[in-house]
C-alpha cells in the first residue's frame, strides 16, 4: 500500500514539530470560532469526541486547565509495538507543544461508543472533534448524542476531513497535509470516480451539505467554513467537467477540512 512509504515522513514531521504546529493552529481556530459563546478564562468541562491514539487536542486543552474527557473505542489498554510507537509519538507531541508530559496520560479517557455516550444529559460546556466525523457510520445518532450531553448554550466544534476532497478516501498519502501528490497509475479523486484503490478505514461518504443539515436540526450553527484547501493543481478541466456533471462543486472538491461550530 502507498501509505507504508509515508511512515518515515510522518515520523520526521512529528520529530520536527510540523504536526504539533498544525494541532496548535486547530486550537487557535477553535478558540476564535467560539469566542463570545464559550468563556475560556474559566475551567470548562470538555468532551474530546473520538480522541484517537495520539490525542493532541485532549492534551492541549488539559494543559490549559480544563476538565477534559476523551472518548474513543481505542481507549483501552494495549501492549504491542504499535502501542509503544504511539506512546513515543505522544511524548514528542507534548515536547513540541511545550506541554507537561502528564497531560498526555490516560486518566480521563473512556473506551466507548460515540453513538451512545455514557454521560448524563447537559454535562459538557464544549464538545470538540478533529478528523473523526467522517468515520462515524451513524452521524445523526452521534450529533443527537452530542446535543444531549451539551449544556444549554454549550458549543460543539468539529473539524471534518471531507470525503469529497482528493484525500477524502483515506487511501492516499497521510503524510501530506494538504495532499500534493497522487501515486503513479492512480487518477485524482479516484474514490469518487473509478475506485481502483480500496478503502482501509470506515467512511460514511457524507458531503458538507449533509453535515450542515444534520447539525442544523439540533443546533444553531454559528460558523462554518473550509479550514484547509487541497488539490486545486490536480483538478484538470476534464476531471472538473466529469465531477461537476455529477453534482459536485469545485468548492467541495478542493476542501480538505471543513469546520462546523454550533450552539445548543
Amino acid at each position: 500500500m502507498p501509505q507504508l512509504l509515508d511512515y518515515p515522513t510522518y515520523a520526521w514531521q512529528v520529530w520536527r514539530g510540523a504536526r504539533s504546529r498544525g494541532e496548535a493552529d486547530l486550537d487557535r481556530c477553535r478558540r476564535a470560532d467560539v469566542a463570545g459563546y464559550v468563556d475560556f478564562s474559566r475551567p470548562l468541562t470538555i468532551l474530546d469526541l473520538a480522541n484517537g491514539r495520539l490525542r493532541p487536542q485532549y492534551a492541549i486543552l488539559r494543559a490549559q486547565g480544563h476538565r477534559v474527557v476523551g472518548i474513543d473505542l481505542v481507549n483501552r489498554p494495549v501492549t504491542s509495538w504499535k502501542a509503544r510507537a504511539y506512546a513515543v509519538a505522544r511524548a514528542l507531541y507534548a515536547k513540541r507543544l511545550r506541554l507537561p508530559p502528564a497531560v498526555m496520560r490516560a486518566n480521563a479517557l473512556v473506551c466507548g461508543d460515540v453513538g451512545r455516550l455514557p454521560f448524563p444529559d447537559a454535562t459538557f460546556d464544549l464538545v470538540t472533534s478533529v478528523a473523526a466525523f467522517e468515520h462515524f457510520l451513524d452521524v445523526p445518532a452521534v450529533v443527537a448524542e452530542v446535543a444531549r450531553v451539551l449544556k444549554p448554550g454549550g458549543v460543539v466544534w468539529a473539524a471534518i476531513h471531507v470525503f469529497t476532497a482528493p484525500s477524502g478516501g483515506h487511501n492516499l498519502s497521510f503524510a501530506e497535509v494538504p495532499l500534493r501528490h497522487v501515486p503513479p497509475g492512480v487518477d485524482p479523486w479516484d474514490h469518487l470516480r473509478r475506485r481502483q484503490l480500496p478503502f482501509s478505514v470506515p467512511l460514511n461518504e457524507w458531503r458538507i451539505r449533509d453535515y450542515l443539515a444534520v447539525f442544523g436540526r439540533h443546533f444553531e450553527i454559528i460558523r462554518h467554513y473550509c479550514h484547509m484547501r487541497e488539490g486545486e493543481h490536480l483538478l484538470t478541466p476534464e476531471i472538473e467537467a466529469e465531477l461537476t456533471a455529477r453534482g459536485y462543486t469545485r468548492d467541495e472538491l478542493t476542501c480538505g477540512a471543513y469546520v462546523i461550530a454550533a450552539r445548543r
